[in-house]
């Protein structure tokens, strides 16, 4: 089976576009444009749009987002905060680094922000079907946090005006942060200061906040990049494809090259040779959202922070979601990871076949039996 590949950096974590069918080169590239695009408008670790809005949100002032990419992320972020009742909500508390360099100008400008430095890249041409699943470790160097494997069966920007400085440091709001597992601390921004703080006019592209505040995009904005690289390859004529950001955020069109939905299975986080659950996607997204395993036992993660009400949440469990776009699916894994049992079982019950949560506190009492696999 003809395949084209990509696999770059991205996002903090490793970016693999899979193409099937016929050779790509092109359709491959508009995909990773795509992909970087959203890094650029998004990230916090360097100058960006987000940084630029996040220090006017920091002074609880307001500012016109210029950038489309950043700009459709609010509109997005905005509507799932209402869909998930507010558990999905990237606020965080504004560090001090928010308020590095100057700003006098209050309309975000796209060409105010310099681009990205190109990172590593791992590209070739080329690829096979394996028969059978594939197990890889959870992407090496990732600073995604929390990140699980996800076994394939067959796989082969604007911002405020302001004095951009290459050296500015990386944020404590780094983009391998789930949301709801800021770096920072807990008591940073309370529940009242958080997503209904900010007014956003759609006539005026015009966002405010009544508090200091800042976002980080998080997992959601790997969804999102995935997003934008999906409707990139449906432009280019593509009909098969796989596309993964960590491994625990995964996006496909169509159906798998050898015919039929994609078979996926979600590992155990933390027992080697157990899956979760095993899924079939077809023109879908997917994401993982864990509170155990590697990457939450890293030095210096701090408790998840339930958005609505502040609690700190203390339990093991592993949410997974399906959706229509990787935006509204890295939403709704990490709501059903923050949720209390009752707003859980809503989530929930409205997809039951889409949306899972798994407890690894009580597995014999999970919400979907876990299955052990040879």
């Amino acid at each position: 089976m003809e395949a084209s590949v990509a696999r770059f950096a991205a996002m903090g974590t490793r970016v693999e576009l899979h193409l099937f069918g016929r050779d790509a080169p092109d359709a491959l590239a508009a995909a990773r444009a795509a992909v970087e695009a959203v890094e650029d408008a998004l990230t916090v670790r360097r100058e960006s749009p987000a940084v630029a809005l996040n220090r006017m949100l920091a002074r609880g002032g307001e500012a016109v987002v210029a950038d489309p990419l950043l700009w459709e992320a609010l509109l997005a972020v905005d509507a799932m905060w209402g869909a998930t009742d507010g558990l999905f909500d990237p606020c965080v508390g504004g560090g001090p680094e928010l308020l590095r360099g100057s700003c006098d100008e209050h309309t975000l400008s796209p060409d105010a922000v310099p681009r990205r430095t190109p990172g590593p890249s791992w590209e070739s041409l080329g690829g096979s079907c394996e028969m059978s699943p594939t197990w890889t470790p959870a992407s090496v160097g990732a600073e995604r946090e929390g990140e699980e494997t996800i076994s394939l069966q067959c796989v082969s920007r604007g911002g405020v005006a302001v004095v951009a400085s290459s050296s500015l440091p990386p944020s404590r709001q780094g983009p391998g942060l789930r949301r709801g597992t800021s770096a920072l601390e807990a008591n940073d921004v309370s529940p009242l200061s958080r997503w209904s703080a900010l007014t956003i006019d759609r006539a005026t592209r015009r966002v405010a906040a009544a508090h200091p505040l800042a976002l980080d995009f998080g997992g959601f904005g790997k969804g999102y990049a995935l997003d934008r690289a999906v409707a990139a390859l449906r432009s280019a004529g593509v009909i098969s494809a796989f596309l993964s950001a960590g491994e625990s955020s995964i996006a496909v069109i169509g159906e798998h090259p050898l015919g039929g939905a994609w078979p996926l299975a979600i590992p155990h986080p933390e027992i080697d040779g157990m899956w979760l659950s095993e899924l079939e996607l077809t023109d879908a997204s997917l994401s993982v959202s864990s509170t155990v395993g590697a990457g939450a036992a890293k030095p210096g993660r701090v408790a998840m922070i339930r958005p609505i009400d502040g609690a700190i949440v203390t339990r093991r469990a592993t949410a997974v979601a399906v959706a229509a776009t990787g935006a509204e699916a890295e939403a709704l894994s990490t709501a059903l990871l923050v949720a209390d049992a009752s707003a859980a079982d809503r989530l929930r019950a409205a997809a039951p076949d889409r949306r899972f949560l798994f407890s690894h506190d009580a597995p014999t009492r999970a919400d979907r039996p876990m299955e052990l696999t040879a």
